[in-house]
């Protein structure tokens, strides 16, 4: 796999999004607007592309964006990595059905980037992660209206509808637990983190909440993230800018927050990196 793009690489990343919705349109729109220094779309890619489309579209591209769902992840993941170019997974709760998640991504060069999407805080828990996960537990509370989460029949007040691992939150909320995934896989796993979903009629913003308890320190995270009117409730308007993030680090040689899943990618239970 060739050294990642340093600021003086004579041509833009060229980025291919796959996905036109609520964040693979913000990621493209802001591709095109000139928002993500020395990178350039250079393809849209819907479910209605042609496999050959989608094929030339991955020979062109230095990094491929899904945005487009688990199934298309699922599909797209392993090609992509086995054409030895990295590729940026939004519905990274696709790894839940993998009991290790680079089964997916298989022995291609590329690799798999896991932005942090719509919670933060990645780099000191994965920090924390490295220190040792002896004793150390991890809670991830997502606040959401009942709307987003499927919630039939009205509400009087917040409700707890779920309460289990990252793995039993993804495969339960596909749509809405990419966040809980990103967290567990730059810590301590997917069986292994905690997660609890409320649906609240009054809620106007995702809420997320992060627990942190371990010997090396203790951290309790918030955030309040306003939603893409796009997403039907389900995204956070951050998510796309996440992504945005991790391309403009990507073209300067560096990287912010970020899980990497790939041939030396996370092993259940420990650090990725982030």
């Amino acid at each position: 796999m060739p050294p990642p793009p340093s600021p003086s690489r004579a041509s833009p990343l060229a980025v291919a999004v796959f996905g036109a919705g609520a964040i693979g349109g913000a990621v493209a729109q802001a591709l095109r607007r000139g928002d993500v220094p020395r990178a350039r779309l250079s393809a849209v890619l819907r479910s209605s592309s042609t496999p050959a489309e989608v094929g030339a579209a991955i020979a062109a591209a230095d990094v491929v964006v899904e945005a487009a769902g688990v199934a298309a992840a699922e599909e797209l993941i392993p090609r992509v990595t086995g054409a030895g170019t990295d590729v940026i997974v939004c519905s990274c709760g696709v790894f839940a059905r993998y009991r290790d998640p680079g089964d997916l991504v298989g022995t291609g060069t590329g690799r798999v980037l896991v932005p942090a999407g719509a919670v933060g805080g990645l780099d000191v828990l994965a920090a924390a992660a490295r220190a040792g996960t002896d004793g150390a537990t991890l809670r991830h509370v997502t606040t959401k209206s009942p709307s987003a989460l499927g919630v039939d029949g009205p509400l009087e007040g917040p409700r707890e509808v779920f309460r289990g691992s990252a793995r039993e939150a993804a495969l339960d909320f596909p749509l809405t637990s990419n966040a809980s995934v990103a967290l567990a896989l730059a810590t301590l796993g997917l069986d292994r983190t905690e997660v609890v979903v409320v649906a609240d009629p009054e809620v106007r913003r995702t809420r997320h909440v992060v627990e942190w308890r371990s010997p090396v320190g203790s951290y309790h995270l918030r955030f309040e993230n306003s939603l893409d009117p796009d997403s039907g409730g389900r995204t956070s308007a951050i998510t796309a800018w996440s992504v945005a993030g991790v391309l403009a680090a990507m073209s300067a040689g560096v990287g912010p927050g970020v899980v990497v899943v790939g041939a030396a990618g996370p092993v259940e239970g420990r650090t990725a990196g982030a």
